[in-house]
């Protein structure tokens, strides 16, 4: 059962980075430099502790997109990008971290202020509930935002309640978005707990381990 949910999961959350590649995002001149910055502004296996694995990830790099949410960012210039692996505990919750460098910090401002918006949380949540793998299925509870300290620049927080049926059991999921920009650095976490969110000090910890890490 472990392994069916885990797998329903994934394929849910998965579908919803705050990053790039698509009609109205953003264009790609990557650098060398920026992509060794993305990649060392991620979390890293050795900091989840004991009783994580690493898998890869399966995102399809992708800004979220929906009839109500369409952010813009075509006139914008990413020079660098990483989708961290997925992290996975045994009980199937995971962790996972995207980062995207943009030319200028302006850009970057402009970029996380078209993407981070309160109708996020909302195609979030529709997104998660159409890429949940059948036969099982999700309903969505609630999705808005979430109180969180400030991180970075800038920072925005979203919690999207979920219940997931499977053949054999129906289980609560709590998935915690968390944004923050820190100069020409825009980045997203993603957290879903099984059965219950994450501490908030865990959560807290992981955005500031990560904001330690950007350069830019």
């Amino acid at each position: 059962m472990k392994r069916l949910l885990a797998g329903a999961l994934l394929a849910g959350a998965v579908v919803v980075p705050l990053a790039a590649a698509a009609n109205g995002d953003p264009q790609k001149a990557y650098t060398k430099a920026d992509q060794a910055r993305a990649k060392a502004a991620t979390l890293k296996l050795a900091d989840l502790g004991a009783g994580w694995k690493a898998t890869p990830s399966s995102s399809d790099d992708s800004n979220p997109r929906c009839s109500t949410y369409n952010p813009d960012q075509s006139d914008l210039v990413e020079t660098g990008k990483y989708q961290s692996p997925n992290f996975v505990r045994t009980d199937g919750s995971f962790v996972a971290t995207s980062t995207g460098i943009f030319r200028t910090a302006t850009m970057a401002k402009k970029a996380y202020g078209r993407v981070a918006t309160p109708a996020l949380p909302g195609c979030f949540g529709e997104l998660f509930a159409k890429g949940i793998m059948k036969p099982s299925s999700a309903k969505i509870v609630s999705a808005g935002p979430l109180s969180f300290p400030r991180v970075g620049d800038r920072s925005n927080a979203y919690r999207l309640v979920a219940s997931v049926t499977t053949p054999t059991a129906t289980v609560p999921v709590t998935i915690d978005l968390i944004t923050f920009n820190k100069g020409r650095t825009d980045v997203a976490l993603i957290l879903l707990g099984i059965p219950k969110a994450f501490p908030a000090s865990f959560e807290r910890a992981a955005a500031l381990r990560v904001l330690s890490r950007v350069r830019s």
